[in-house]
């Protein structure tokens, strides 16, 4: 069973989940190439655990092919019904959002509607996890590629919901409450109206805005936040989930134009299930390619290096034309 372990100096948290080794890894396979048989691809769902939720193509026609399907993970880190023999059991939900019937690798790749879907997807799981009295944090993220933590190719993200808050989450909580009590002001919207217009601020649209941090930790590091004050992502209305998916895929494109198609992860720091009050909170979703890796430095103490300015990262990713599919 996985296992919550803390360190009592630091406070960081650990998840002991020694089923995660026996993924599959289509990356490791000979030269390269993916199985043949993919348990994402339709005709195959009888790979997958029974599906929590499926997305059609037609709303209205539900028998027709999936769009979107959401899984329980085979491999989970956290469980349920996790009971910790030597320390505190790792609690939780672990699903698989498989975004797209399509066998691609990359968001970039599926097409508008498959997007669009995915992140229903993604607020409608949260909103459901939300219900159980169990769970304290829910995680959606995504890994693309090999070297993005991918085990397998077709294209897919990830929801983890734990029984507690992640230490850094508190830590930003605590922040936004400084500052509020300070300014009179949500941070995160004070940090917006400085990057609309500054070096660093990549695109907007009618609701989001995008822009390098001025603290990226890695290169081309990006942030996206609505630009209404709002704690959490499970309150997105639809029109603004069509409206971020194809934002999504433009950064990625914009991405892939510059660096080749490298791989890449993006996850949504979302406002805790239950405190007293997440009012100083501001949902956002950080986008980074995976070009730099961890070494004795960042390991040793958590600090980063980047060798890419966020400045310079903003004006190449403002200066190139995405693709269309």
């Amino acid at each position: 069973m996985p296992e919550l372990r803390q360190d009592p100096l630091s406070g960081r948290s650990v998840i002991v989940a020694e089923n995660r080794a026996a993924r599959p890894d289509q990356f490791a396979t000979k030269n390269g190439r993916g199985v043949d048989v993919c348990p994402f691809c339709p005709g195959h769902e009888h790979l997958t655990p029974e599906a929590t939720a499926v997305y059609p193509a037609d709303a209205h026609a539900p028998d027709t092919q999936w769009r979107v399907r959401v899984v329980p993970n085979k491999y989970p880190a956290v469980e349920l019904n996790a009971s910790g023999d030597r320390g505190e059991a790792a609690v939780g939900v672990h699903e698989v959002i498989i975004e797209s019937p399509a066998h691609v690798v990359s968001l970039s790749d599926i097409s508008g509607e498959d997007a669009r879907l995915a992140f229903v997807a993604y607020r409608d799981r949260l909103q459901t996890l939300r219900q159980d009295s169990r769970l304290a944090y829910g995680l959606v993220f995504k890994n693309a590629r090999a070297d993005g933590g991918a085990s397998l190719e077709h294209t897919h993200s990830q929801l983890i919901a734990m029984s507690t808050v992640p230490a850094d989450i508190q830590f930003e909580l605590a922040k936004a409450g400084e500052h509020r009590m300070l300014h009179g002001s949500c941070a995160f919207c004070d940090l917006i109206d400085g990057e609309l217009d500054g070096a660093r601020h990549v695109i907007d649209t009618e609701s989001f805005v995008v822009f390098c941090p001025f603290g990226a930790r890695f290169p081309y590091e990006m942030w996206v936040l609505p630009k209404e004050h709002r704690e959490s992502f499970e309150a997105t209305a639809d029109a603004e989930l069509a409206e971020l998916a194809e934002l999504m895929q433009n950064l990625i494109r914009r991405l892939e134009a510059i660096l080749d198609s490298p791989a890449y992860n993006y996850w949504i720091r979302n406002a805790p299930y239950r405190l007293s009050s997440h009012d100083d909170y501001h949902w956002r979703i950080e986008l980074t390619p995976r070009m730099t890796r961890l070494a004795g430095f960042e390991l040793g103490i958590g600090c980063f290096i980047n060798p890419v300015s966020p400045e310079k990262a903003a004006a190449q990713l403002r200066s190139v034309t995405a693709r269309v599919v």
